[in-house]
This record gives structure tokens, C-alpha cells and sequence, in this order.
């Protein structure tokens, strides 16, 4: 008596499931709402172990439920500074920084070292007051102990 071979695939087809966007920003975005809990805990290690002063790391999401966030799985700009230092979905597209100086180098990085790169730019920006062009210069310089390519990005995107 010979078996069945098992189907080649349980369910409907990934395609009729509604699979993933198209635009890099919306996939990452969708990404980080499905594993918002280990980008949130990777996150705010991480900032711990470069020195963000406990109080700076995370902020309240103003537009959401108020939950206490170093990580925002909705927001799509790589971070934000409100009141502290986020750092958001954009870190997981590759296409971020594309147009902008680093857009090559930001491609080819490590999600690592983009979250440092992130973290250490979300920083600086909070430190400046919200100064935007003065945290990208001061990015290049920072004394916080980020990876090398980190630096290396924040020095491409200060030329």
C-alpha cells in the first residue's frame, strides 16, 4: 500500500493571504508591529548598554495608547526625540535614507548597526533641542560607544 505524498502546501497560497506590501516602508512597518515586542526589549537594551540616561530612554506614544515606548512599530522615519529617545520602523527599511547622503551605505548595513546609527542620531537630537542638521553633524562625533559602521554611516550623512 503506498502513502500520499503530503500536499506541498497547508492553507491558501501566500498571495491570497494578502502577503506583504510592496513598498519597502509599509513591509518593514508591518514587520515591526508583528515582533514589536523583541524590537522593544532589543531596543532599550541597547540603549542602556551605550549610556542613554535610563530616564531619556522611550517617550510616551502621543498618538497612540500612551504606552511607554523605546521602540514604535508605527512610526516610519527611523526615530524620534520628543522627550526621549524612540526608535522606530524605519530602521528595518532599506530604503530609508535612499536620495539622501548614506542612502547607499544605510542599504547595505546591518540592522545593528542601523539601530545604533539611530539611536545615537535620536540623541543628539534631543540633546540639540530638536536641531535636526546640528544632530547629524554632532551623529558624526558621538561619544557613545556604537558599533564602527554606525559611526561610519553618521560620518557619510555628515559630509
Amino acid at each position: 500500500m503506498s502513502k500520499k505524498p503530503p500536499p506541498g502546501m497547508i492553507g491558501p497560497p501566500p498571495s491570497a493571504r494578502g502577503g506583504r506590501p510592496a513598498d519597502p516602508g509599509l513591509h518593514a512597518q508591518q514587520i515591526a508591529r508583528e515582533w514589536e515586542d523583541v524590537g522593544e526589549s532589543y531596543i532599550r537594551r541597547r540603549m542602556q548598554q551605550v549610556g542613554i540616561p535610563e530616564d531619556q530612554i522611550g517617550q510616551p506614544t502621543f498618538s497612540g495608547d500612551g504606552k511607554w515606548r523605546a521602540f514604535d512599530p508605527n512610526g516610519r522615519a527611523g526615530g524620534a526625540n520628543t522627550t526621549g529617545v524612540v526608535v522606530d520602523s524605519g530602521v528595518l527599511n532599506p530604503d530609508l535614507l535612499k536620495g539622501f547622503k548614506g542612502g547607499r551605505l544605510w542599504r547595505k548595513m546591518r540592522i545593528k548597526d542601523r539601530i545604533d546609527s539611530a539611536i545615537s542620531h535620536e540623541y543628539e537630537e534631543l540633546l540639540a533641542g530638536g536641531n535636526h542638521a546640528e544632530a547629524i553633524r554632532e551623529a558624526a562625533r558621538s561619544r557613545l560607544p556604537i558599533s564602527e559602521e554606525a559611526r561610519r554611516l553618521n560620518r557619510a550623512r555628515a559630509r
